[in-house]
């Protein structure tokens, strides 16, 4: 991008827009951060927050979760107050769930999992009362706080020079002569040489008002959270039907279903059996609390895979929104920075532009 030090505009401050937004300010450019609510966003704060790379059955897509799960050791070093955690993951059978083809296929790609047996399961996971003789081990899996981490990537962005306006509502894009050239947010308009969309399951709407029509859904998602407890968990256990891990403040955090789709009338007995699935699997002489439940909107490309870039057709707009930002959070930041400040595209991000979906559109401001 030409231009010394170019203001950039970044639309939401969950995860990957303020990662994006720390990566931006830490190189140089003039950022402001436009947030509806608070740092920290909507998607981030109801995240299972699970760092990986197993999921991924397309070969690029694993490619960048896994380069990105490497680029969170990088950015916790250079932010150590980041609240992250690399403990691990055991994997217990599940229907429809083939461990040895999983631990295959994986360790073929570069990923350290391997399978274990029921001594290794009870020494990583002593209190785990899940039967299983065998599970996987994924050795570099991990979790992070993901609101907290949000948190800490905006105020050292604004440390870096960033301004932050929250509770600002963006009304819409300015466009002019097929550029995007700031942002409507109430009467004021916020002049950019470039605006970054990072606002989750509101971004198809942003985006619409500069003439592009963004496939995407915003299925729901629930977990449950426990009163604290001393540590009863290593790590995180995928078994059937029951996701967990302990959170830094000590609650246990379990969920079903991480592409979302509960149906919002079911929330309470789907919670009660996550409790109850949850109290047996979990050997303690400490009680077990149901705390609340929380209900997440994950945002989901219709392909499923990220979606990150500039269109094509208009100048001045930068889109990144994605299921799974937790695991992409650092690679996404520190590509997109770059891309937008050099024009330079990692190729691990080549397959994720939004051309796929925005080619053929007629954006706004064209006249």
């Amino acid at each position: 991008m030409a231009g010394a030090s170019p203001t950039i505009a970044v639309v939401g401050a969950g995860i990957i827009g303020a990662s994006i937004a720390w990566h931006l300010a830490r190189a140089g450019a003039r950022v402001k951060i436009v947030e509806a609510a608070n740092p920290g966003g909507v998607a981030t704060p109801n995240s299972f927050s699970w760092i990986n790379s197993n999921y991924s059955f397309d070969e690029s897509y694993f490619a960048l979760r896994h380069h990105s799960m490497g680029q969170w050791r990088r950015l916790a070093a250079e932010l150590p107050q980041l609240p992250v955690s690399f403990s691990g993951s055991i994997y217990i059978p599940a229907q429809g769930f083939d461990l040895e083809e999983f631990v295959a296929r994986n360790s073929a790609w570069g990923y350290r999992v391997d399978l274990i047996g029921k001594t290794e399961i009870e020494e990583l996971e002593p209190h785990l009362t899940l039967e299983a003789g065998v599970a996987a081990h994924a050795h570099d899996e991990g979790s992070a706080e993901a609101e907290d981490v949000a948190k800490v990537l905006t105020a050292v962005a604004v440390e870096e020079g960033a301004e932050l306006l929250v509770g600002s509502q963006v009304e819409g894009l300015v466009c002019k002569g097929g550029k995007v050239t700031g942002l409507q947010v109430g009467d004021e308009t916020i002049a950019a040489d470039e605006v970054v969309v990072a606002a989750g399951a509101a971004t198809p709407e942003i985006v619409k008002k500069a003439g592009y029509d963004l496939p995407l859904s915003s299925p729901p998602g629930l977990l449950i959270h426990t009163a604290p407890l001393s540590r009863v968990l290593n790590g995180l256990v995928l078994g059937d039907g029951l996701h967990m891990r302990q959170k830094a403040n000590g609650q246990l955090l379990a969920g079903t279903d991480f592409q979302g789709g509960i149906g919002l009338d079911e929330t309470e007995s789907v919670a009660s059996e996550l409790m109850k699935r949850l109290s047996q699997a979990i050997g303690t002489n400490q009680k077990l609390e149901f705390d609340r439940y929380s209900i997440g909107y994950r945002p989901m490309p219709a392909d499923g895979l990220p979606v990150v870039g500039r269109p094509s057709g208009v100048s001045g707009l930068y889109m990144a929104v994605m299921h799974s930002g937790v695991t992409l959070c650092p690679a996404v930041g520190a590509f997109a920075a770059r891309e937008i400040l050099t024009d330079v595209r990692d190729e691990l991000m080549a397959p994720f532009g939004p051309e796929r979906f925005l080619d053929g559109a007629s954006p706004a401001g064209q006249n």
